[in-house]
């Protein structure tokens, strides 16, 4: 390639007079001015021209180049706008990512969910919906704790006593009864969960779906989920949190209640007392050495008088009023 330049008495435009007359700003001036230096050091304006060829002329190509990055800039300006919004969104779309994993804490703040409590007496059941759909049964002397709506990944309740739940089946989305140390997981199913205080246990009895059963301890890592299919059933000791898992459960015995049943099958004294007198509201206390009796009976439908004089016979012993109950005395079983 040939190099040519003007033999003219003239003076070359400095690129400093140059950029003077148009007087550039911001990152044009500087562009400019890289291009005049450029110039500058190559001398082409001190070349001889070759062969007729018109000479080299700086000023005209430098007016050139200052109308290019002048048209640059135009484009560049027409399109802040359009950039300050797709700015606008991208912050908007990162702020969202950043704040996602925390939109649950941050509604809780902002629109708090107000927790209810459900509470049913000695000699009551209640039969109730929470908002998701699903049905519960509350056995007497049993509270629950549930909130108003549910809100996140899970659907979660807080038991003391006893309650029968046909859970709303919500992919995605578990249901959780909490009671104590122990925690049941389904997604959509029926079972019945017995959880007095009084008990010392916790007794989970699955009628229809799949029904986990998880029990935590404060100083150690959580054990492995127990899973329940129907017909079986898991009894946890709420102390040692040990488990016993029973096949082919009779589940009548179980959830009966709900439906008015009061059922018993090789069931200890204490704990057929203690049922009747939740159901009854009625205080029945027995001597210790009845403590090894067992009962089996159906006292369903039957009334309070008739079911005391059932078990007295049952026990070889006699109910008589102690206080604002009664007192149950007999040799044993």
């Amino acid at each position: 390639m040939r190099y040519f330049a003007a033999s003219y008495n003239h003076k070359p435009m400095s690129k400093f007079n140059f950029l003077k007359k148009r007087k550039p700003a911001g990152d044009s001036l500087q562009q400019q001015e890289h291009a005049a230096r450029y110039f500058d050091e190559l001398e082409l304006n001190k070349q001889q021209p070759v062969n007729g060829i018109e000479p080299f002329d700086s000023d005209k190509v430098l007016s050139r180049i200052t109308l290019a990055i002048g048209e640059i800039e135009r484009r560049k300006t027409g399109s802040r706008k359009k950039w300050a919004i797709a700015s606008s969104l991208f912050i908007m779309v990162g702020l969202a990512g950043l704040i996602y994993p925390y939109r649950n804490r941050i509604l809780d703040v902002v629109d708090p969910i107000a927790t209810k409590t459900l509470t049913a007496q000695n000699g009551q059941v209640i039969n109730y919906t929470l908002a998701d759909g699903t049905r519960l049964w509350l056995n007497s002397g049993s509270k629950l704790m549930y909130p108003e709506r549910f809100r996140g990944a899970t659907r979660e309740i807080t038991l003391v006593g006893e309650a029968f739940l046909d859970v709303a089946h919500r992919t995605g989305q578990p249901f959780i009864v909490h009671t104590g140390k122990v925690n049941t997981q389904v997604l959509g199913t029926s079972f019945n969960v017995k959880a007095y205080p009084e008990d010392a246990f916790v007794k989970v009895s699955v009628v229809t779906g799949k029904v986990g059963v998880l029990t935590t301890r404060i100083t150690a890592p959580t054990n492995p989920a127990v899973m329940l299919t129907p017909r079986e059933e898991l009894r946890v000791d709420t102390r040692t949190l040990t488990s016993l898992k029973s096949t082919n459960a009779d589940i009548r015995l179980a959830a009966g209640w709900k439906d008015g049943e009061l059922v018993f099958k090789q069931t200890a004294l204490k704990d057929v007392l203690t049922s009747l007198q939740r159901r009854f509201n009625i205080e029945i206390n027995a001597d210790a050495n009845l403590a090894g009796c067992a009962i089996s009976a159906n006292f369903t439908n039957v009334t309070f008088p008739h079911i005391l004089d059932i078990i007295s016979r049952l026990v070889k012993g006699k109910a008589t009023p102690e206080g604002k109950g009664y007192r149950l005395r007999g040799k044993g079983c």
